[in-house]
């Protein structure tokens, strides 16, 4: 009985997933989420009580199977602290490579959002704070003077890589090589602060 009821839950997620991130979500309207998700209006309605309860429902779900992946794909590169710290641009350019690449489809959503106050915001910017807080415990692990100031600058570059990618249509792993080397570079400016 469960079962049968979640499925068109799962159909409705899947397929406004898919809709909001192709066609953006203002572009995608609660009849063409129904149509192709092959049910009624109202077990729409039934399972999400608005549009921006479903919006809400796509980014925490998103969100939580992107924080799984992630820490999954970091489990694979061993190695010291710092090593770990520079393989997050390995783990980026998998992600940029293997995924269909429209776009964060977190960062992407916020802008189209353009409210902190809706219910999905929280979950747009979460995939953020949990990588800049994974950067700042493993610099702070490696013993750096400044591990927030650090997590910052490796986010900017992070975010640059993936902004590169996504507007100018370069190569992920030619732009992911620029970013890791100045990641390199940037840990060993601050290798240099610790030792002056």
């Amino acid at each position: 009985m469960i079962l049968i009821k979640s499925k068109p839950r799962e159909r409705i997620l899947t397929t406004a997933t898919t809709l909001f991130y192709e066609k953006g979500i203002h572009n995608v309207g609660v009849d063409e989420i129904v149509a192709k998700s092959n049910v009624a209006k109202t077990t729409l309605y039934h399972h999400f009580a608005s549009k921006d309860e479903l919006i809400a429902e796509v980014m925490r779900r998103r969100s939580e199977q992107w924080q799984q992946w992630l820490f999954e794909a970091l489990k694979q590169h061993h190695g010291s602290l710092k090593e770990r710290l520079i393989a997050i641009f390995n783990v980026l350019e998998q992600w940029l490579v293997i995924h269909e690449f429209h776009g964060c489809p977190f960062s992407t959503a916020a802008a189209q959002l353009g409210d902190v106050q809706h219910p999905a915001y929280e979950f747009c910017v979460e995939p953020r704070q949990i990588l800049f807080a994974h950067i700042t415990h493993l610099a702070k692990e490696a013993g750096l003077c400044n591990p927030e100031s650090f997590a910052q600058q490796m986010m900017l570059l992070i975010g640059g890589a993936i902004f590169t990618v996504n507007m100018e249509g370069t190569s992920a792993i030619t732009t992911v090589g620029y970013a890791r080397q100045a990641a390199i570079a940037l840990l060993s400016a601050h290798e240099q602060l610790e030792l002056n």
